[in-house]
């Protein structure tokens, strides 16, 4: 990364009092703001200092903006793009919306189905319980899909005589996202599509087919033998006839646990699943080019559109752009619904590696973004009895995203932002 200086703006004022501190002029409720918000100020100056060239910086506290470093510098977010898909999520879909996955057809009195169809509702989570074991983050707050096959083979299905298929009509058939490299495709995202099962693998394939509702039809094919359903015929991707009536189906968690999992686990799969629900939310087309169009106009009705650029859910693109002005904004509409939702410092998904041994670990809460010489931290340091201390990190430099170059960066800022205290109180100064 660059040794070149960047300007840092901290909030001198608070520094450098025009009135001394001890002065009769001076109100407790004065004092307890200086004291508190004064030595962070101080600290931030010093450690704001090691943001790269080229990169943008913002710490917000109790409604002052205590530095900053290039805020509306427009800058690629890498996955810390989940939290623009999150936030516009919750006011797009609702904290109560859940994706419903549905089984169709006819089983008749013997047990028997002339087929079943498994219509896919883009849940972005949807897996067999057997996969989470297999990821570097496992799935949680997942839909088990063998609560959909249990519940099939209680109705009284034994045997399936033709076929099962997968339906995925609820989305376009577009599997990846045109502007990621050839190399993120499969390997970091996709094939993606309204009926996904584990991220589209099949258990004992040695590869990710290109179709996931076809993936997803051999899933349940297996876990109706497991079963002791008798399959006469083979998975299929089709639509759903008209005359198919739905038997059962199963239902996710609401929305803000799957939200939780994409920021917890940096789910590039679920991110581009619910920008697609956004965009059918939004203009009944379940696309990605929907989806951002539907984010961007939320993000110009919020009054945070400015230099702001999306290209896709999950922050894989590099032609996403957000300034760390706009981040901060998010942070700011958003504190009460997120603060619970990213990991946690030195415990939980991308951050339980990072800041052990630290005075934020178990305490600083933030989604985290890593691209070639990109690297993002978005989030909060909670203070007792007191609002959080809300900050953005936006490194873009040469080998930003190597250890030896963020990490400095980040334990400096986080442990300047660490000595907010909600003490002394103004009524510990009074008289």
């Amino acid at each position: 990364m660059s040794d070149r200086v960047v300007p840092v703006t901290v909030a001198v004022e608070i520094d450098v009092p025009s009135v001394p501190v001890l002065s009769a002029r001076r109100t407790p409720v004065t004092l307890s703001h200086m004291a508190r918000v004064g030595r962070v100020v101080r600290s931030l100056g010093r450690s704001l200092g090691r943001v790269p060239a080229g990169s943008c910086a913002v710490v917000d506290w109790e409604g002052e903006r205590l530095g900053e470093v290039a805020p509306s510098l427009a800058l690629v977010p890498a996955s810390a793009m989940k939290v623009v898909t999150a936030t516009v999520a919750l006011e797009v879909l609702g904290v109560d919306h859940v994706w419903e996955t549905v089984l169709h057809g006819r089983i008749g009195s013997g047990g028997e189905a002339p087929g079943l169809w498994l219509v896919g509702g883009g849940d972005p989570v949807l897996h067999t319980a057997a996969y989470p074991a297999t990821e570097k983050y496992p799935t949680f707050n997942g839909t088990a899909l063998e609560k959909l096959a249990d519940a099939v083979v209680a109705a009284g299905l034994r045997r399936v005589t033709g076929n099962i298929i997968g339906v995925d009509t609820r989305y376009d058939g577009e599997r990846f996202v045109g502007s990621w490299p050839p190399s993120f495709q499969v390997v970091e995202a996709g094939p993606l599509g309204a009926l996904m099962v584990d991220d589209g693998a099949v258990f004992g394939a040695a590869q990710k087919p290109d179709d996931p509702a076809l993936a997803a039809a051999e899933m349940l094919r297996q876990l109706l033998a497991a079963r002791g359903v008798v399959i006469d015929g083979v998975p299929t991707h089709d639509v759903l006839p008209a005359d198919a009536p739905a038997i059962l189906s199963v239902k996710s968690l609401p929305l803000t646990a799957v939200l939780q999992e994409m920021l917890v686990n940096s789910d590039n799969n679920a991110a581009e699943l619910i920008l697609k629900e956004i965009g059918f939310e939004g203009k009944g087309i379940g696309s990605t080019l929907a989806g951002t169009e539907v984010v961007g106009a939320t993000m110009e009705k919020w009054g945070l559109a400015r230099d702001f650029v999306v290209a896709d859910g999950s922050g894989l693109s590099s032609e996403n752009r957000v300034p760390c002005s706009t981040f901060a904004g998010l942070l700011e509409r958003f504190s009460a619904e997120l603060g619970g939702l990213f990991p946690v410092a030195a415990e939980t998904g991308t951050l339980r590696d990072i800041f052990e041994g630290e005075s934020v670990a178990g305490r600083l809460t933030a989604k985290t973004g890593t691209l070639s010489g990109v690297k993002s931290l978005v989030g909060f340091v909670p203070v007792e009895e007191g609002d959080p201390v809300r900050f953005v990190l936006v490194l873009n430099a040469p080998r930003a995203d190597e250890r030896g170059a963020y990490r400095p960066v980040w334990y400096a800022v986080a442990e300047s932002i660490a000595l907010a205290r909600s003490t002394p109180r103004a009524d510990q100064l009074a008289p």
